[in-house]
This record gives structure tokens, C-alpha cells and sequence, in this order.
């Protein structure tokens, strides 16, 4: 793949190889999906806030991947807890030891 006029790789050539190999597989997004430009340094910044303030209004983490195992069954309380172990004392670590508490309190 060559950059595109931009200077950039673009997704849609990509999505143009799969086509060709007749291997995509498309999925409609639906309502309350962002996509998120994040090519050049400009955009990855305004991605960061993006995120940052829907973290903050929302109280939710985004791209935590114990919580997505975990609520998906890949692991169990168990497992959870041992990852946490291996996690420093940051917000980060709150926010699941926080999850782990409301599950007890139901």
C-alpha cells in the first residue's frame, strides 16, 4: 500500500484488499459508535479528549479489557481479582476494584 495523497495509509485501501480477496466482512455501526480519526497528531489529541471527557461524564472506562472479559465471561470473579493484582494503585485499579464491589452489593 502506498500513502495516500494525505501522506497517510487510508483504511479504505485495506478494506479494498479484503474486498478484492472476497474475505471483508462488513457490520453496519450502530447508534452511540464513534469513529475516531487518529492519523495525524492533531487528531489523535482530539481523540484523547474525546475520551477522556465521555470517561469523566460517564464514570465508565473505555478500552478496559478486564471489565469487557469479565462482563463477557472469558474470565470469572477469580480471575478478575488476580488480574487486578498485578495492577499498581491507580484510578485505573479503582475503577475495577469499584466494579468488583457493585457486583457484590446485587
Amino acid at each position: 500500500m502506498q500513502p495516500s495523497a494525505r501522506g497517510e495509509l487510508e483504511i479504505t485501501d485495506l478494506n479494498l484488499i479484503y474486498l478484492e480477496k472476497n474475505e471483508l466482512n462488513v457490520r453496519k455501526i450502530g447508534r452511540g459508535v464513534a469513529w475516531l480519526d487518529t492519523g495525524t497528531h492533531q487528531s489523535l489529541l482530539e481523540a484523547s479528549h474525546f475520551i477522556g471527557t465521555l470517561e469523566q461524564r460517564q464514570g465508565l472506562k473505555f478500552g478496559c479489557l478486564e471489565e469487557v472479559a469479565w462482563r463477557m465471561g472469558f474470565i470469572d470473579r477469580n480471575g478478575l481479582e488476580n488480574a487486578l493484582q498485578k495492577i499498581p494503585n491507580c484510578p485505573y485499579r479503582d475503577y475495577l476494584e469499584d466494579i468488583l464491589r457493585e457486583e457484590r452489593e446485587v
